[in-house]
């Protein structure tokens, strides 16, 4: 992960509570896990940023109906344990690189 960069994506019919489901749990995985290559820490905040943007679209979709069981959307973003200490993973490597330059 640290020379290539993976991308995620589902597509598909969605109703409410299934894209806010999707747009949650990939938004903390790209959180937790999109730090770790050279030109990620550029491209995850980008990538967190659009999703944000996206988040509108998913909040006007449909209600969900009879068809089947929604996802369950679970907790917000921001009570999710992943998506909190993704928030905090760039401060984190930079002061693991502070410590390491200090300690020579």
């Amino acid at each position: 992960m640290l020379i290539v960069m993976s991308f995620r994506s589902l597509e598909g019919p969605f109703c409410r509570d299934c894209g806010l489901s999707v747009f949650r749990k990939l938004t903390a995985d790209t959180l937790i896990q999109g730090w770790y290559g050279y030109l990620s820490l550029l491209i995850t905040p980008i990538t967190v940023l659009i999703n944000l943007a996206r988040r509108g679209k998913v909040a006007h979709l449909a209600q969900p109906t009879g068809g089947g069981q929604p996802m369950d959307p679970g907790p917000p973003l921001l009570a999710r344990p992943t998506a909190i200490i993704g928030i905090f993973m760039p401060l984190i490597l930079i002061l693991v690189i502070v410590l390491v330059n200090v300690a020579r």
